[in-house]
């Protein structure tokens, strides 16, 4: 009988090249002229022949004065629409996406133009006139190339905490998240300061008895209430403190299918999640601060019907950890976008949701080990394989699959795969396995086509065929506008198998959705 046990696995982003293609079209610009890009347009003659494209540039940073500027962009007028958002490191594309994946008859493309060179504003210019991809997130770099984000997968960072009395902050630490992982630490020798807006006696029950046993295992623990929005109360009250590492878990989600968010909901959960860790950087002392890991989520990654605005916070998170970086070197950052928790945080009511997905929700007791030991490696600098930590990863659950049944993988990432087990025993012969391929690639992209580019081929030495009874994994990974998918033998989707593979596909995405009518 095959294994149920469920495992973690880390991938990073990596830049993948994207070669585009082109066509007439002219664009008008929705919002705020204040941009390279936009002034680069305005000294440009606009195609007279083809669709319209509505622009929408923003800076380095996503302010509150442009989320009106998104939500009026993704619902101008009726019809198909395409809106392409170009940004110099604001982000806000999960926003648009998010909301795209409401709408049938609008695209989202955004294009992530960091250094405004002649080269790189003349590629621009010519993706507003690329047809949209089914991976739309792209960057142009300053020689002109154009990248969107493939993944890698990495050995899950770990490292035993070196935290035995140090000081630990955790926000958000009366969460069902965040107050687990402080008792772990705590159990690790480390002191938590629990951070919440709520009063230890407004939490719920299980929550009051986590912190007894907090208090129990670290007799110097504190519980400090106060709301981290408020930047000089956080000062107030957590002044003179000077942790070792900050565990930042604060946050807020509002949303659901079908409803839409003001702009007031939207940064009231931006500010849940960046303005918070602004506020409790700015209020502790530094000086022995060495390690600051950040619980994003997945949703940044992807397109999230119903959660944009917690995508947007989540994406928004992601970037602020990058600048801090820059600003601190000396401090360790990580920024862990976890895939759905089961049983704690926001997944207490999605867990059925989620399976029906294909997700495989991470068991609360794995993942809370995963953060102290991602801890522990970014405080030893060093992870379990030698390498340093990311600055970001994603990090997500799989389960040891069955015939018939996928192994799970984060639902709207593009490039995260799909996994197919085939049991011992089944009769899989050339055609079947053909088959069997193209469906596993497909489940990757859902919203395209696939076009065959090469014929499967032997990839594993003669002599070297899988052993008899053995099963099969088939598993897919999008790669730019390409979906590569791979037949191994004798392995199960646990961590990402090292063996040669048996057979390769290839396959060129081609979008099915029709942009314009």
């Amino acid at each position: 009988m095959a294994s149920t046990r469920i495992t973690l696995r880390a991938l990073v982003p990596v830049r993948v090249p994207v070669r585009v293609s082109s066509r007439p079209v002219r664009w008008r610009v929705v919002g705020s002229d204040d941009h390279p890009f936009v002034r680069h347009l305005r000294a440009a003659s606009p195609g007279v022949d083809g669709p319209t494209v509505d622009v929408v540039a923003l800076g380095t940073s996503l302010s509150d004065e442009a989320l009106p500027t998104l939500l009026a962009a993704m619902s101008a007028g009726p019809g198909a629409r395409h809106v392409v958002l170009v940004h110099s490191g604001a982000g806000g594309g999960t926003l648009l996406r998010g909301l795209a994946a409401e709408q049938s008859k609008t695209v989202a493309t955004v294009i992530e133009l960091a250094d405004p060179t002649p080269a790189a504003l003349a590629t621009a210019t010519g993706l507003l006139g690329a047809p949209p991809y089914a991976v739309d997130d792209l960057a142009v770099h300053g020689d002109g190339t154009v990248t969107t984000d493939g993944w890698r997968p990495i050995p899950l960072p770990a490292g035993a905490p070196d935290l035995a009395g140090q000081a630990v902050v955790v926000t958000g630490g009366l969460g069902g998240l965040g107050i687990r992982v402080a008792v772990a630490l705590a159990a690790a020798g480390a002191v938590p300061v629990v951070v919440d807006v709520r009063a230890e006696a407004e939490a719920p029950i299980d929550t009051q008895r986590y912190v007894s046993m907090l208090r129990r295992l670290a007799p110097e623990a504190q519980v400090v209430q106060v709301d981290l929005t408020d930047r000089e109360a956080a000062r107030r009250c957590l002044a003179g403190l000077a942790p070792r590492a900050l565990v930042h878990c604060a946050g807020r989600v509002v949303g659901g299918t079908g409803r839409k968010l003001t702009v007031e909901e939207i940064s009231a959960m931006g500010a849940a999640k960046v303005g918070t860790l602004q506020s409790v950087l700015s209020a502790v002392d530094h000086r022995h601060l060495r390690a600051v890991l950040a619980f994003g989520s997945v949703t940044a990654r992807g397109a999230h019907p119903g959660l944009y605005g917690y995508a947007l916070a989540n994406e928004s998170l992601r970037r602020e950890m990058g600048r801090l970086a820059a600003a601190h070197p000396a401090v360790r950052w990580c920024t862990a976008e976890w895939s759905l928790w089961s049983g704690a945080g926001i997944a207490r009511g999605v867990r059925a949701a989620a399976r029906l997905m294909g997700m495989v929700p991470i068991p609360v007791t794995t993942g809370v080990a995963a953060t102290v030991e991602l801890l522990g490696a970014l405080t030893a600098a060093k992870t379990n394989g030698g390498a340093p930590v990311p600055g970001s990863l994603v990090i997500a659950a799989e389960v040891r699959g069955a015939e018939g049944r996928w192994s799970g993988r984060p639902e709207g990432i593009p490039g995260i795969d799909t996994a197919y087990v085939v049991q011992p025993g089944a009769n899989f012969d050339q055609a079947r396995l053909d088959k069997l391929a193209r469906i596993v690639a497909a489940a990757a992209v859902p919203d395209a086509a696939l076009d065959r580019l090469t014929a499967a081929r032997e990839a594993r030495p003669a002599g070297t065929a899988s052993p008899a009874g053995a099963p099969l994994l088939l598993r897919a990974a999008v790669a730019g506008d390409r979906v590569d998918c791979v037949v191994l033998s004798g392995v199960s989707p646990g961590p990402l198998p090292a063996a040669e593979p048996i057979l390769r596909y290839q396959y060129q995405i081609r979008r099915t959705r029709p942009v314009f009518e």
